[in-house]
């Protein structure tokens, strides 16, 4: 009974380190930085932008706001392993988790008033839809001037 734990405690470490001893995977960018934004970022904001525009008039227009911006709070999670030095500097992780945390509240806010059609505060809503492009824009004026300003 021990040498099949040992055994198999011994194939899941090789398993888990390689066949060579190499470590095991880690995500890592495939696009720079700037092609990520625009293939990524910009385009989901662009349709988070659309589902903005108007108040949703029933769930389905709720819910593609949802969608939309926790898409966008997921996506958020790639730019704390980009191969850019700006990584490196403090402020990068905390504008990041900023702008990921101002989706989160969007789409928090944008499923609660799905489920409270009744009660449904679309200007609340849009708050937090403007916290998103200040806490976008805040990223740019630190790590890319050039970047475009992001509007609600």
């Amino acid at each position: 009974m021990a040498q099949n734990t040992l055994a198999i405690l011994g194939l899941t470490a090789l398993l888990w380190t390689g066949a060579q001893g190499e470590p095991p995977a880690r995500p890592e960018p495939v696009v720079d930085n700037g092609e990520f934004m625009d293939l990524f970022l910009k385009a989901g904001y662009t349709e988070l932008q659309l589902a903005m525009a108007k108040p949703p008039a029933d769930r389905k227009e709720w819910a593609a706001i949802y969608q939309k911006a926790i898409r966008l709070a997921e996506l958020q999670n790639l730019l704390f392993f980009r191969d850019r030095d700006e990584v490196k500097d403090p402020r990068w992780g905390a504008l990041a988790a900023g702008s990921r945390q101002a989706l989160a509240d969007l789409a928090n806010a944008a499923v609660f008033n799905l489920r409270n059609l009744q009660k449904a505060d679309y200007d609340g809503v849009r708050k937090k839809y403007a916290a998103v492009a200040d806490a976008c824009n805040a990223c740019h004026r630190v790590f890319a001037r050039d970047a475009p300003t992001i509007k609600q």
